[in-house]
């Protein structure tokens, strides 16, 4: 009998011993990119967003505001052009505005959300040596930005003038329930349920990203209420706290808890031989608007980064106050978006 359930352990060891020996990990970084009308606002956009790529090597990219003008397929034009460096990555575009590239395979591309004149969410599978993982790119509705109310902006509707306190001044609308009601105006929260349905069966890792046009709900807190002009606002924004609470993890948040010394400013930042980015010229309008969330077993953030310059626009003028504990790429390169980038490495535990 000892000798039965001796083979029997030795049995059972020798079967951890090779699910671990199979079980292989893998980092890749992956990296959310708005390109500003795909790189035509700045001049030689599409060199300077080449040099990014090249600069920070990510394995998987997410474009927000890929336009194809000229009926021109802007994500080919991407590849062709990181090809001639060295660079070899797969593309994928499907429509809207949002396209990928990738080092691996990407399969099965599928538009989300089909309101593109309101958003756009698309979901494609990287194929990493057998081993899925599931990743969707979005542009949110930047109308009804609700993050200008606070900031006395009007946010798109009726228009994006300044609220005028008869003084010059702007009038700041920070009444909680106003807030709420004018950014569930937008489609966003309608594009953010569309992914959520997509992916509520999905057994792979998965990781989200893009422009939201919204804050972070960990970002609006009572420790920043008099911050960056949210002039006492505290705001459970709804599409960030949404996706928390279906178990979506926000890397940065994650990898830099304290919203006071880590920002994590995306916009508005200062962009190559161009005037001031901001919207909003008598108010501080700095947030964090760009993203990577991820979700699943067998994963693990290892860094994160802010990709871009320090320099964001405050009251029309160039500030880097708030950026002394944040780590940054590709901050000596001359910048090509009003947005920043956002760069995350994860480390995947795989089974093949």
């Amino acid at each position: 009998m000892k000798k039965a359930l001796l083979h029997l352990a030795i049995i059972s060891l020798l079967m951890i011993a090779q699910s671990c020996v199979d079980k292989k990990e893998k980092e890749l970084s992956f990296l959310t990119f708005n390109v500003w009308q795909e790189g035509t606002s700045v001049p030689n956009g599409l060199e300077k967003i080449r040099d990014v790529i090249v600069e920070t090597d990510p394995d998987v990219v997410c474009f927000v505001e890929v336009r194809n003008y000229k009926n021109q397929d802007w994500t080919t034009k991407i590849v062709d052009a990181l090809k001639e460096t060295g660079k070899r990555y797969h593309k994928g575009y499907v429509g809207g505005d949002v396209s990928f590239i990738s080092k691996y395979p990407l399969e099965n591309g599928m538009k989300v959300f089909k309101n593109t004149d309101k958003g756009t969410v698309v979901n494609y599978n990287v194929n990493v040596n057998g081993n899925m993982i599931l990743v969707s790119g979005v542009h949110l509705d930047y109308t009804y930005y609700a993050s200008n109310l606070p900031r006395g902006y009007n946010g798109g509707d009726p228009n994006w003038k300044m609220m005028d306190d008869g003084k010059g001044k702007p009038l700041p609308n920070i009444n909680l329930d106003s807030i709420r009601a004018y950014n569930l105006k937008s489609t966003r929260d309608e594009a953010i349920s569309s992914f959520l349905d997509s992916v509520k069966s999905e057994s792979n890792p998965i990781i989200l990203m893009g422009d939201f046009n919204e804050p972070s709900f960990l970002d609006w807190t009572e420790k920043t209420k008099d911050r960056f002009d949210h002039n006492g606002a505290v705001v459970p924004w709804y599409n960030t706290k949404k996706l928390h609470e279906e178990g979506f993890v926000d890397a940065f948040r994650t990898f830099y808890p304290n919203e006071m010394t880590n920002p994590g400013i995306t916009w508005p930042s200062y962009a190559n031989e161009k005037k001031s980015t901001s919207w909003t010229s008598l108010a501080d309008e700095r947030d964090r608007v760009d993203y990577i969330f991820f979700k699943g077993n067998d994963m693990e953030i290892k860094e994160v980064f802010i990709v871009g310059p320090k320099s964001s626009y405050v009251y029309d003028k160039l500030e880097t106050s708030s950026t002394n504990e944040e780590k940054f790429l590709a901050n000596h390169l001359p910048w090509p978006s009003d947005h920043k980038g956002v760069l995350a490495r994860f480390l995947f535990t795989f089974k093949k």
